[in-house]
């Protein structure tokens, strides 16, 4: 088995195996590697080591040396281009109306080389650009369109957790994420909480996913019937960590929550036979009506305050006709302007016979007037009088009622 280093380009970047042929190297020490690209300034991740063929992929190529403190100066120096050349290449971008946004700038270990990193909606025709930049920088330029998590990557931050992005620090391939983790976590599908700053899905929810389905796998499946200290139940819900279960209780259908320790799954027959008795009334569960008590009291104290204050003629005085209303309370006189009478009759617009006309309303105290004459020069009749003796005869009458004697009068 060959005997390999493995040397990392950044810090969260991939390990890559070299020979490091005589060399004794240690975890963090700087070394000139030969790659593809040319020569490049590696960190050692992984002291020497055997390794199986099968790992090794491609041609292994050598360790030149270690870094000397020139190297890190060079290197800063080059880093410290990296504003002034993403400045120029944003101006050349806008130039030609590109719909592109830069990330990085990236100097080779030997200035050969500059590569910009940007995001892009769809792919960018900028073959035109390259030749523009090439002119400008007097390099070799090479352009990569990444993703969303790829710029999280390079550019770094502070994840949800308040940490630096596992992504930027120590992860060196992105985990696979599903949905589906983030239900056996039972966590909300809501994706600004399962999020991360990329706006994909959090790479630590693949860190505890085989613990979850491991713990998982030891409780009750939802649906199963099992048998409580208080009675058959059908559980509803699982708590993982807790290793806990949520029971609906078949007897009074109330849900509890119990350990696994004090909980039996039962058998297929007995879990039929519970099932039967439920659908069949004799063991009904009786969901509990959920009740708002604050409501309530409102409304009972509302109904108090109308009995209380309950007005009894204002409320009844919607029952009762105008008629009747007038006797319980007096109605309001409203004074009417009389109607102007007319000076002369208008003859009538139609043949409609006359009408006749109304008999005033006399007292009947009073004495009846008598009719006029129909002759102008008539003289009015005198009333009748009364007969002589009548008065004393009335006054007789009386005077024996009061006494107590009854008769006639002997006069």
């Amino acid at each position: 088995m060959p005997v390999v280093v493995g040397v990392r380009f950044k810090d969260s970047g991939k390990t890559y195996y070299f020979d490091p042929r005589d060399m004794t190297l240690v975890q963090g020490d700087h070394v000139i590697v030969d790659t593809t690209r040319g020569l490049e300034l590696a960190k050692v991740a992984y002291p020497s080591q055997e390794v199986a063929d099968s790992e090794i992929v491609g041609e292994l190529k050598p360790v030149l040396r270690r870094a000397d403190p020139t190297d890190l100066e060079r290197q800063r120096l080059l880093q410290g281009r990296h504003d002034e050349v993403l400045a120029r290449c944003a101006e050349k971008i806008r130039e030609h109306s590109l719909p592109m946004s830069l990330v990085k700038a990236e100097y080779s270990f030997d200035g050969s080389r500059l590569t910009f990193y940007f995001t892009a909606d769809k792919r960018v025709d900028f073959r035109i650009l390259v030749r523009d930049l090439a002119r400008t920088f007097k390099s070799r330029i090479e352009l990569r369109q990444i993703g969303p998590r790829d710029e999280a990557k390079l550019l770094g931050g502070i994840g949800p957790c308040g940490r630096v992005l596992c992504c930027s620090s120590f992860l060196p391939d992105y985990a696979r994420v599903s949905i589906k983790m983030a239900k056996d976590q039972d966590l909300p599908l809501n994706p600004t909480k399962i999020s991360g700053v990329c706006g994909r899905l959090l790479c630590c929810l693949s860190y505890e996913h085989e613990q979850y389905i491991e713990m998982r796998s030891e409780l009750p499946r939802r649906g199963t019937w099992v048998q409580t200290p208080d009675g058959p139940g059908e559980v509803l819900n699982q708590h993982v960590l807790k290793q806990q279960l949520i029971v609906q209780l078949s007897s009074s259908g109330m849900i509890e929550t119990y350990d696994m320790s004090v909980i039996e799954v039962v058998s297929a027959q007995e879990a039929a036979t519970a099932r039967s008795r439920t659908s069949e009334g004799a063991s009904p569960p009786t969901q509990p009506r959920p009740r708002n008590h604050d409501r309530d009291r409102g409304e009972r104290r509302k109904l108090r305050d109308e009995i209380d204050h309950y007005d009894q003629i204002e409320d009844l005085s919607s029952l009762e006709d105008d008629n009747d209303i007038s006797r319980i309370k007096p109605a309001p006189v409203i004074s009417k302007p009389a109607a102007p009478t007319p000076k002369a009759a208008a003859p009538s617009p139609s043949p409609a016979a006359p009408r006749a006309p109304r008999e005033p309303q006399r007292d009947p105290r009073r004495a009846p007037r008598p009719p006029r004459s129909a002759q102008p020069d008539a003289t009015p009749a005198a009333p009748p009088r009364p007969a002589q003796g009548s008065d004393d005869q009335a006054g007789q009458r009386h005077r024996r009622r009061r006494s107590g004697k009854g008769g006639k009068s002997d006069g």
